[in-house]
């Protein structure tokens, strides 16, 4: 039983940890609080019941198992889990580690299998989060148009975001937590969002310390963009514009396809290609961060970030010899911006000569990885590292048996450092535990979960990743040292410095 400023809740405890799950920070965001502000919850008496998850927002997803949310989607989303060790208590004052899933934008939930952090609560020590908030149109629909109530619309996720770390900072003390030491961590679209976060200015002071993986992604649209989405919406619902009543009783399920469509209708078609993306709106956001430094609210804060060695090997089919289909394979799987396609050839001759061995998916893997994930990674690394904060980067190059057990794709790190020896089949549904046992009969895969996870919790609680027998350096623009996470786990100075060299100019 815990009281928060809410109310009491009433969780489980089971192997030593206490979870309490579908935890409401805001009220349903459907009907009339669609598209506005989260709006607090109302406080209760007795005691409400925090064993189930609460539901994702409405999505279309498709993925294996152990990415899904069981739960119903509702716009009745705005829903946190808390994980603690059993024997935590208000004056524990344990490290706070929040969770941001990742699914760009659009899809993906808190209560996802893999993001279980009871393990990662139990083994490190620390009080554990998970948050669900809006996504795709229900969460980045600017109608700032339409009036003062929706001038923030297009950015109602981030918001939704910023009132959980809020409702962390007013109860997660209750939970073990130390609401001064709040870090946040997330991956793919999860690290994208923290990095947004990092240049808000209600989010300041509300955590203290980020990791991001794989998400040093900086796409964001400004007015115009946006408002071309929205006009684009009205026009596929059929609805006079700026009509926001007609658009709040629009199903959930109508608007989901709704926002489905305008992200694939192609160039060519009289509508451009959109993607939902925080919108630079001048106050939420005020201005794009990170496109020439650090915006100035992050720059106290430590810095763990990094990637994967082949993140887009997940969006490869097929062998491609060709240079032109190569260049074409490496702006389609570039997916979180568009190179253009002249410049991505101008890479492949450079590529072929330093690496002659790669077939042709494997040049198209290695030059996408290295202009949409790579690339944003070492400019984050950058601006953080000039503007003087600690700064930690990584690259993991494990390589699990999906596809063929030749890569470390997008994801790949996720049961590391969540704890999670055996979670199913993943990626390309070859990977699974039996495979896993085959390909690694020595374990020696736990050996690097344990000490990502370690170095993880340790960069939480203290600020630095290092460990007793991992001296992790920090980054700096001179020495550019990444530690590189593999069976056999080391230090590297400017790693693929040419390449890196080579892509920071596409």
């Amino acid at each position: 039983m815990v009281e928060t400023a809410n109310g009491k809740l009433r969780g489980t405890i089971s192997g030593g940890v206490a979870s309490f799950k579908g935890i409401s920070y805001g009220q349903s965001t459907g009907g009339r609080n669609r598209f506005l502000p989260p709006k607090p919850v109302e406080p209760w008496a007795g005691v409400r019941e925090a064993i189930e998850l609460g539901h994702p927002c409405v999505q279309t997803n498709e993925d294996f198992a152990v990415w899904l949310d069981p739960m119903p989607e509702s716009e009745d989303c705005l829903a946190l889990n808390v994980w603690a060790p059993e024997h935590a208590g208000p004056n524990s004052k344990l490290p706070v580690m929040v969770w941001l899933h990742g699914g760009g934008y659009v899809f993906g939930s808190g209560g996802a299998p893999l993001y279980d952090c009871s393990i990662l609560a139990d083994t490190g020590n620390v009080v554990a989060v998970s948050i669900n908030h809006r996504l795709q149109a229900f969460g980045f629909t600017d109608l700032s148009a339409v009036g003062d109530d929706y001038a923030f619309s297009g950015n109602a996720a981030l918001l939704d975001i910023v009132a959980a770390l809020q409702w962390v900072r007013a109860n997660i003390e209750a939970f073990g937590g130390d609401p001064n030491n709040v870090t946040l961590f997330g991956q793919s679209g999860g690290g994208a969002k923290i990095a947004t976060l990092m240049g808000m200015p209600v989010a300041a002071d509300l955590f203290h310390r980020a990791i991001v993986q794989s998400g040093s992604v900086f796409r964001y649209r400004g007015r115009a963009e946006a408002e071309a989405m929205t006009n684009r919406m009205f026009s596929v619902l059929g609805i006079a514009r700026n009509d926001i009543s007609a658009l709040q009783s629009v199903s959930s399920d109508v608007l989901l396809r709704c926002g489905n469509q305008i992200m694939s209708e192609a160039s060519g078609t009289g509508h451009p290609a959109l993607k939902y993306a925080p919108v630079v709106d001048g106050e939420i956001l005020p201005e794009e961060p990170w496109r020439a430094g650090a915006p100035d609210l992050a720059k106290h804060i430590p810095l763990l970030l990094g990637c994967n060695l082949d993140e887009t090997i997940i969006y490869q089919s097929g062998e491609t010899q060709d240079d032109a289909a190569i260049a074409k394979a490496v702006v389609s799987a570039t997916t979180v911006y568009t190179p253009d396609e002249k410049r991505a050839a101008e890479l492949i001759p450079v590529y072929r000569r330093a690496l002659p061995e790669l077939s042709g998916v494997e040049l198209v893997v290695r030059i996408s990885t290295d202009l949409g994930f790579w690339k944003g990674a070492v400019h984050h690394a950058e601006m953080q590292s000039k503007a003087g904060a600690s700064v930690y980067m990584y690259r993991c190059d494990w390589k699990t048996p999906c596809f063929d057990g030749l890569w470390a794709p997008h994801s790949v790190e996720l049961p590391f450092i969540m704890g999670h020896k055996t979670y199913g089949s993943a990626w390309d549904g070859k990977d699974t535990e039996a495979a896993r046992d085959a390909a690694d009969p020595n374990n020696l895969r736990f050996g690097l979960g344990d000490r990502m996870l370690a170095a993880w919790v340790n960069f939480a609680r203290t600020g630095n990743p290092s460990l007793p027998d991992l001296n992790w350096p920090k980054y700096s623009v001179k020495a550019r040292s990444t530690m590189i996470f593999d069976t056999r786990t080391r230090v590297v100075d400017d790693p693929e410095k040419d390449f890196r060299l080579l892509v920071s100019s596409i």
